[in-house]
């Protein structure tokens, strides 16, 4: 890569090149910034002229947001208030849904997010006041990077949740878990390369072709980051798809006690605990239904609770949240993919490198990211119930059968209504016998192998099932595999 201004035949440039000159191989002018700024303060203290510190800036390696000036210091305070104000408020919220027994973790990831943030916006306000504090500006510039990333993975967890609430078969699967958790942990490897490529060159000399390579690290970093971004969209848009038979025959288990999603609406003390304890006296099928979000309209067989007053709960607007999210988020991905891929000196850099566009980016687009999440109630949206306690999931029960236990018939969670009547008739009049009403008062037993007009084939269960069960009597279960 070329150098800033290489016909410039001035003392500091005169200098650097001795400098330069006498470290082994003839390093690029855009590298080992430490080294340079450790060898000029050796030599003139820890003062060094502006002359000398604004040659090797124009030197140094393209920037998104540039290298800092006196006048970062007000908007980095203002965007370190700002994101301690949206953490607090998350951590409040976090703080009122935990008193009431809800536990949506994903709130302290948000507190963490805002904390990282308040950290990399501080020390780019302190850096600005002295440029020559270079391990902070590159912790500045590391607390900028990995929020983004942190913002990402969450929508897509926000997606993922939206996928098994469509597709509870596919999303629940093991391969599919497996898939989207080795997606969380390439990302990662992903960052921490992105991190390593950019900070060397400012801290050791290397060749230009070293160089080189390191720059096609960030940029190949990049590219993975934009299609990473991506992938929250792709698995909204495969949620779309229609359910398969098997989606709408598995049952799912949906926080019933949420009705609403208002901005200031809070669920009833310790709701969530209580469906829990009605899972005691359900039956096998129910205890290990899947885990999803709210919502009113779907094509599963919710496992109801106390009550079916929930509002209107549709997901119309969590699919845009998780939309306008990530395109605010992948802005400033887009941004910083343009700046690695224009490899000159700062000296040369265009518009796309102005601090303007990366406080935009990295600030006010991630406040509105966060104003959405609060006022969208993403907590109440996204919950998904908590795993059943290990004294509800320890009752071993057999699979579910055309017919209700005892307890299952007393229950009064379900809702069955004409249909345990029914049931209940069906079979008193072929256990017990149906009375004549032509001879006398005797009980008459109807043999159940000879009627095909009373068989338990043509006998529809109190639930949904598959119209290709088999039909023996004494081994048909429900065919619901979990």
């Amino acid at each position: 890569m070329r150098s800033y201004n290489e016909s410039d035949d001035s003392a500091v440039a005169g200098l650097m090149n001795l400098v330069f000159h006498l470290q082994e191989g003839v390093p690029d002018k855009g590298t080992g910034i430490a080294q340079v700024l450790k060898w000029g303060q050796g030599l003139l203290g820890p003062k060094l002229p502006d002359i000398l510190l604004e040659y090797n800036i124009r030197n140094q390696n393209n920037l998104f947001g540039g290298y800092v000036t006196k006048a970062d210091f007000a908007p980095a305070m203002v965007f370190t208030v700002v994101f301690a104000v949206l953490g607090l408020f998350h951590l409040i919220l976090f703080a009122v849904n935990f008193s009431r027994g809800h536990y949506f973790w994903m709130s302290l990831y948000w507190v963490f997010h805002c904390m990282m943030k308040v950290t990399g916006f501080g020390m780019r306000a302190s850096w600005s006041l002295d440029i020559t504090k270079l391990p902070i500006g590159l912790a500045s510039e590391v607390l900028c990077i990995v929020p983004v990333t942190i913002l990402l993975s969450i929508n897509l967890i926000l997606a993922q949740r939206l996928f098994t609430w469509r597709h509870p078969v596919g999303g629940s699967r093991k391969l599919f878990w497996g898939f989207m958790i080795g997606l969380y942990a390439g990302v990662s490897v992903i960052v921490a390369i992105a991190i390593t490529a950019s900070l060397v060159p400012y801290l050791y000399y290397m060749s230009t072709a070293a160089y080189n390579k390191w720059r096609h690290v960030v940029q190949a970093t990049s590219v993975l980051l934009l299609v990473y971004s991506m992938t929250s969209i792709a698995l909204i848009g495969l949620s779309y798809w229609a359910p398969t038979k098997k989606d709408e025959n598995l049952y799912t288990y949906q926080p019933w006690w949420i009705e609403s999603f208002h901005p200031f609406y809070f669920v009833q003390p310790f709701a969530a605990q209580k469906a829990e304890e009605t899972f005691m006296k359900r039956n096998h099928n129910h205890r290990h239904a899947i885990r999803v979000i709210a919502a009113t309209h779907h094509d599963h067989n919710m496992v109801q609770g106390l009550s079916n007053q929930r509002g209107d709960l549709k997901h119309n607007k969590s699919i845009i949240i998780v939309i306008a999210t990530t395109a605010l988020t992948l802005i400033g991905s887009i941004s910083r993919g343009i700046v690695t891929f224009r490899p000159v000196p700062y000296g040369y850099s265009g518009p796309e490198s102005s601090a303007i566009l990366m406080y935009f980016c990295w600030g006010v687009s991630e406040v509105f990211v966060h104003l959405i999440y609060l006022i969208g109630r993403v907590d109440l949206r996204f919950y998904r119930p908590d795993t059943l306690p290990a004294k509800v999931r320890a009752i071993i029960t057999s699979e579910q059968t055309y017919y209700p236990s005892d307890n299952e018939e007393e229950e009064e969670d379900y809702d069955v209504g004409s249909e345990v009547e029914s049931e209940r008739r069906f079979r008193d009049d072929h256990f017990y016998g149906s009375k004549s009403s032509q001879e006398d008062d005797e009980w008459k037993f109807v043999d159940v192998e000879d009627s095909s007009d009373t068989s338990y084939n043509h006998h529809k269960p109190p639930y949904p099932y598959d119209k290709n069960e088999k039909s023996d009597v004494r081994s048909n279960h429900s065919e619901f595999v979990f």
